[in-house]
């Protein structure tokens, strides 16, 4: 019960500080039988009052808003009064809209663009920015509407109407949130490429107006899109541009700044899951290369120990071979051979002969121990003195 109080306290004035109550005193006394005898200057003054009282209850009580909204409307038909009707029509629509009555609404929706075309035939005219206000209003109005019922070919219709008197008299706040309305509704419906024109046309619009909380409402629709395009650096500076803005008014677009931190926090977390997946595609693609470059160097490794056997098997089988034509003759060393012997001479190790020879430790080794099992001797400087006392070198 608390919290209805000021509502009880203020509820009941409308946005012109008129008291709501009083008002309402004032249309009781028009009865329908005072009505039906009153003057033509008495029947004006009861419309507008009930044009008033239409206003004050928009956001209040939509049942007495439709009432005085149609009585506004009823007058305003009876003694020509386009402007009261085109008012109060706009009015009572928003309110069946509000409802969702979306039928009821479009029919006062078509009232207000009658009488706006009555206006328009006025003779003598009335005043074009009298008449611009108008179309703007109306035309803004019918592109939320229909934008509310996904008709976005009809809803981008009245908003460029809207935006083209916007532009007219450099009303560049208003621009802003229109555009930035219609980027909302192309990227709901899946028209990223569009969605990104109307972003930049709605941060277009709120740089030249000179507002920042347009920039940030524009900021924030940038931000979105980057988001929903993967692009989340980008999309994170575009949302704290507009953060920084709600933060330093924490009182202004509350709903705004919680979409912003939304966005905000679906960015980071995409950030975060993006560099996550890019780790362990890293380590893969570093465990992928570790494997091929095992793999070469392994292939590497076994081609030469297979040349090396074949050159070894070569060897033996040369040896092994007679010559033709003439007896077999004594022991004799092959060219690989006679090197490694050479190079035991200069008392090299069994790795450095190998690094010297381009072959592998093993094939070293082997051609030692062929060496010393073919000169029947056991140890290195053995095998030295007796290659050397035969002059096999």
């Amino acid at each position: 019960m608390c919290l209805l109080l000021p509502v009880a306290a203020f509820g009941y004035t409308d946005h012109r500080g008129r008291n709501l109550d009083s008002l309402e005193r004032v249309a009781a006394r028009y009865t329908p039988d005072k009505l039906a005898s009153a003057s033509k200057e008495e029947l004006v003054d009861y419309a507008m009052l009930c044009r008033e009282l239409t206003w004050g209850y928009l956001q209040i009580d939509a049942t007495k808003c439709v009432y005085y909204g149609r009585q506004a409307i009823r007058l305003g038909e009876q003694l020509g009064g386009d402007m009261t009707v085109f008012d109060a029509s706009i009015l009572v629509g928003q309110t069946f809209w509000a409802r969702e009555q979306y039928d009821s609404a479009r029919v006062y929706y078509n009232k207000a663009a009658a009488a706006l075309a009555s206006m328009e035939s006025d003779n003598p005219p009335r005043k074009e920015n009298d008449l611009d206000a108008n179309r703007s209003r109306l035309w803004g109005t019918m592109g939320n509407f229909y934008a509310v019922q996904d008709s976005i070919e009809l809803a981008s219709f009245y908003y460029n109407k809207a935006a083209e008197i916007f532009d007219k008299y450099g009303d560049y706040q208003q621009n802003a949130i229109l555009y930035y309305n219609l980027g909302d509704i192309r990227m709901d419906a899946g028209d990223k490429k569009q969605a990104k024109a109307d972003y930049d046309r709605s941060l277009t619009a709120a740089r030249q107006s000179g507002d920042s909380l347009m920039v940030a409402i524009a900021m924030k629709g940038q931000g979105r899109w980057y988001k929903e395009n993967g692009q989340m650096r980008k999309a994170l500076q575009c949302l704290k541009e507009a953060e920084a803005y709600y933060a330093n008014h924490p009182q202004e677009e509350a709903q705004s700044r919680s979409e912003t931190l939304d966005y905000m926090t679906a960015s980071y977390d995409a950030l975060n899951k993006n560099m996550r997946t890019l780790a362990v595609l890293l380590a893969l693609l570093l465990a992928s290369a570790a494997a091929a470059f095992w793999i070469v160097f392994r292939l590497k490794r076994t081609r030469k120990e297979l040349t090396e056997t074949a050159a070894v098997l070569d060897e033996t089988i040369e040896e092994l071979r007679p010559e033709s034509g003439t007896a077999p003759t004594g022991l004799k060393l092959t060219p690989r051979e006679k090197d490694v012997v050479r190079l035991l001479m200069q008392d090299k190790s069994t790795k450095m002969i190998a690094d010297e020879l381009g072959v592998s430790y093993e094939t070293v080794v082997w051609y030692r121990k062929r060496l010393l099992a073919k000169l029947d001797v056991h140890t290195s400087p053995a095998l030295i003195a007796e290659v050397t006392r035969r002059g096999l070198l």
